[in-house]
């Protein structure tokens, strides 16, 4: 009975914190693990404050960009020796099958395992990066790490920055001519080259139909990247909500662009119309003109 209380309780509260779910800018108001509550009573919230699953007009994914994107994520965790891989494998897989039936729901016709299908992929994403979350929080030394990665809590950043860098590699050398160029030491750097080469990233994320369109416009001190209906839209809300690692992969490829660029920026993220995450890249004031 008092936990009936508590949960009713908690709910009027968390309904008065949340935004509108239609029509309005969908900014989190909390992660799940900011709530001060008992852990069941916060994974039954953060369950009923998730956004609803619905089908979506979207274009089918380029296969082999999807399975870059997942590789990747994959890939790089192994790297950082934080979790045995077969015991990661194992919680991602007793996590996906604790998710699936919940997700298919709201898209009854969802063929488990089509990678190209976005809706698919933005299910199967968010699970690797809720359960590569998990395991960084209870990280223990698989091999002797190096001395900047044995705080666990210094993973997530190093997992986002080192995919980034190999999905920046990937793109050079698969899209030489439409990828944005390094400028040259010796070139002066100006706000305008810098939205030019988020513009050219956000092309060929949509080129791969990772989203239906994209808007990349300079905005005072940075740029703002606003995607429609891209692969990892519930996704991205969702690990927001329970304050998981994001895979916000446009944002990972941005942000190594900027580092080769010298160029240091800060990213906040924002849902809008329920269809778009709109990204704003800041830099320091009157650092390019």
């Amino acid at each position: 009975m008092l936990e009936r209380r508590a949960l009713l309780g908690a709910s009027a509260m968390l309904a008065a914190m949340l935004p509108p779910p239609r029509g309005a800018n969908a900014a989190l108001p909390f992660t799940a693990a900011s709530l001060p509550i008992p852990d069941g009573l916060r994974d039954r919230l953060e369950l009923a404050a998730r956004p609803k699953v619905r089908a979506l007009p979207r274009r089918r994914m380029d296969l082999d960009f999807a399975v870059l994107l997942m590789r990747t994520g994959y890939q790089v965790a192994d790297e950082l020796d934080f979790v045995a891989m077969n015991q990661f494998q194992q919680e991602f897989f007793l996590f996906r099958q604790a998710e699936w039936e919940r997700y298919r729901e709201g898209l009854p016709r969802l063929q488990q395992g089509d990678l190209s299908d976005a809706a698919y992929f933005d299910f199967i994403s968010f699970c690797q990066h809720a359960t590569i979350a998990a395991e960084m929080r209870r990280g223990s030394q698989v091999v002797a790490r190096p001395a900047e990665l044995a705080n666990n809590a210094v993973l997530p950043a190093a997992h986002a920055e080192r995919v980034g860098d190999v999905l920046l590699q990937k793109i050079y050398e698969k899209y030489e001519r439409l990828a944005p160029k390094v400028p040259p030491s010796t070139q002066q750097l100006s706000a305008e080259l810098m939205c030019d080469g988020v513009r050219r990233l956000a092309d060929i994320f949509e080129i791969n139909d990772y989203m239906l369109s994209s808007r990349v416009e300079r905005v005072p001190n940075g740029v703002e990247f606003a995607l429609v209906v891209p692969a990892t839209l519930w996704s991205q809300q969702v690990l927001a909500l329970r304050g998981d690692l994001r895979n916000d992969y446009e944002v990972k490829v941005v942000f190594a662009w900027f580092r080769r660029c010298n160029v240091p920026v800060t990213c906040t993220t924002r849902f809008e119309q329920g269809t778009q995450v709109v990204h704003t890249f800041t830099w320091p004031v009157g650092y390019l003109a």
